[in-house]
């Protein structure tokens, strides 16, 4: 068997919870300091409010110096830097969710992606690459969630390029051109395009796609059935086989 089962190493990728949780915390954390300071300001300003009137001359200088031992209008300060606080908070909240629906749209089934962009990506960041561009080696053929499989009923071991995060996975199918060659490093579950002049290394495996058919998932197609991989979702079947000798 020449290359078998190209898809048979789901690739660990982090998702979007990290981040997102990190955002919630610290868009939280801004507005519930300027409310503490907002109410601590008005709990101070009240008690200057209510402190006991000088009932005798005598006593005035000791009854007008605040009790606590700050300055008359530290209630009022406290308060407004309160407000600032919070205000300041919630335009940072407003922002950051504004850069986050401007973020690069999502992936949708039949998008394709390229090797570059596949091999960085985090479940939920991967940008779209047009289907005919030829770095755009993956297509996505399904967006299983909570476990579920890919369409060959495989997650790991399947005939898909995987990506997943435990919760969100992608299963990709092969997006590649008859003729053209993709280097492909055995156990990372990744190709790229590839010169067909270079040569196969222990970690790298040079192929060339000698054919390829929609619509079907008979790898009796291929000369070489062995080297077929077949995915149910797109129904295709791509014929991989050694790259051929130079002439002459």
């Amino acid at each position: 068997m020449f290359i078998g089962q190209i898809g048979s190493t789901a690739i660990l990728a982090a998702g979007d919870s990290a981040d997102s949780s990190g955002f919630s915390a610290g868009s939280l954390l801004i507005p519930a300091a300027g409310v503490v300071l907002l109410i601590v300001g008005l709990v101070l300003r009240n008690r200057s409010k209510t402190a006991p009137a000088a009932t005798a001359d005598s006593d005035k200088i000791a009854t007008e110096a605040p009790t606590s031992g700050l300055p008359k209008h530290t209630g009022t300060i406290v308060a407004v830097a309160g407000v600032l606080v919070l205000a300041l908070g919630l335009v940072a909240g407003l922002t950051k969710s504004g850069t986050i629906s401007t973020k690069d749209p999502e992936l949708a089934v039949g998008n394709c992606v390229s090797a570059t962009d596949y091999r960085g990506a985090q479940v939920g960041k991967i940008k779209p690459t047009a289907c005919d561009d030829t770095a755009a080696v993956y297509e996505l053929a399904a967006a299983p969630k909570n476990g579920a499989t890919c369409p060959d009923g495989k997650l790991r071991d399947a005939n898909y390029f995987v990506l997943t995060n435990g919760n969100s996975s992608l299963c990709f199918a092969p997006n590649v051109k008859v003729g053209n060659c993709y280097a492909m490093q055995p156990g990372v579950n990744q190709i790229a395009p590839a010169d067909c002049a270079t040569k196969s290394t222990p970690t790298a495996v040079i192929a060339q796609i000698a054919a390829r058919f929609e619509g079907s998932t008979d790898a009796n197609q291929c000369a070489m059935p062995d080297g077929a991989v077949v995915t149910p979702q797109p129904a295709r079947v791509v014929c991989w086989q050694p790259v051929a000798a130079p002439a002459g």
